[in-house]
């Protein structure tokens, strides 16, 4: 099966997530998209999340250790890492993404795109993927929020 890298970033603030509207799958999602070149998936991220969005954002870290050094060093670690499958279309065969899930909050910029919601109200959309809810429903319960 055919495999693409991408990145997702969900935006915390306030206790509220930012979501788009994404119109290719009907579906109201956090902000994320394909790696670019030779862009490791935090750089993935934080370009998806600008583009997409207009902000900058802070990754809320999730290391067990951070390296330094001459020979190594550490990016930042997501909080999660899917394998989604993505049916065919008109445009493109079936396929999977190798989903890496960061956590950030917005440093700066202006918001273009996206709506603040609140865990509840994730609960209530229809249109939007389990395991997104799932990952609010954690995130929220687990008082992850900021």
């Amino acid at each position: 099966m055919f495999r693409q890298f991408t990145s997702t970033c969900y935006i915390l603030w306030k206790e509220k997530f930012l979501f788009i509207y994404h119109a290719k799958h009907k579906k109201w999602l956090p902000p994320g998209g394909h790696r670019e070149g030779e862009e490791t998936p935090p750089e993935t991220a934080r370009r998806e999340v600008l583009e997409e969005t207009g902000l900058e954002i802070a990754f809320i870290k999730q290391e067990n250790v951070w390296v330094d050094d001459s020979n190594a060093k550490s990016i930042e670690r997501p909080f999660s890492i899917l394998l989604e499958s993505l049916p065919a279309t008109k445009n493109e065969p079936a396929h999977e993404h190798i989903d890496f899930i960061y956590l950030a909050t917005p440093t700066g910029g202006e918001l273009t795109d996206g709506k603040w919601l609140s865990a509840e109200e994730v609960e209530d959309l229809e249109d939007i993927f389990p395991d997104t809810k799932k990952t609010v429903r954690f995130l929220a319960q687990n008082e992850l929020l900021v």
